[in-house]
């Protein structure tokens, strides 16, 4: 861990931020963004007080793998789920390239679990949401580390492939998260299967 001092804008006072070493000042001044309050922030207390509130049905293993995302940033929760605003929409953004295994290659089955823990917290945070949303970032920075050109056709194989992973995995966690008297709108069955090809296995 490293503290530092960083403000959510260049207006704002700095607060004091605690975070790990790997980090860099703009992720602490994000972090300094979804704090709330004005005084000291850390990773640890920020994420616990949203994380808290979100497992408390599903216990433990939610919780750990939430804070595993966040450590690993691979995945976060917008700001309404940070601040446990739940009128809002609530959504998470699963960060591409941290799925990149030590060879380099995309870790397809700890994508797969991070759609599903995101699904599962999500709904936990905002059970009365008719949506939520689960989105990929940095796709470009995930083309770059496999030298994937980005306006390629295998660029786009990807693409559709991460899509078809994430909409797939999506749809069954919230399935088994149905509750009698809460229906499911029918999924849409109009999506392409991804190539046969894609250069991520």
């Amino acid at each position: 861990m490293r503290r530092t001092e960083a403000a959510p804008d260049p207006d704002a006072a700095l607060r004091p931020v605690t975070l790990p070493a790997s980090w860099d000042d703009s992720a602490a001044a994000a972090l300094a963004a979804l704090a709330p309050g004005e005084g000291a922030v850390t990773l640890a207390a920020a994420a616990q007080a949203w994380i808290t509130p979100v497992a408390a049905d599903a216990g433990s293993p939610l919780a750990d793998r939430l804070h595993r995302l966040l450590l690993l940033r691979r995945g976060a929760p917008t700001e309404a789920v940070w601040h446990c605003r739940a009128g809002d929409a609530p959504g998470f953004v699963l960060n591409l390239p941290a799925f990149l295994d030590s060879d380099g290659q995309f870790d397809l089955a700890d994508f797969a679990l991070a759609v599903e823990t995101a699904v599962i917290a999500l709904t936990a945070a905002a059970p009365d949401a008719r949506d939520i949303d689960v989105g990929m970032a940095d796709l470009a920075g995930l083309l770059a580390h496999l030298g994937i050109d980005y306006g390629s056709e295998a660029a786009r194989d990807v693409a559709r492939g991460l899509a078809a992973v994430l909409r797939g995995r999506a749809d069954a966690a919230s399935g088994r998260l149905a509750r009698p008297g809460h229906a499911l709108r029918p999924a849409d069955c109009d999506w392409r299967a991804p190539s046969a090809d894609t250069p991520v296995r």
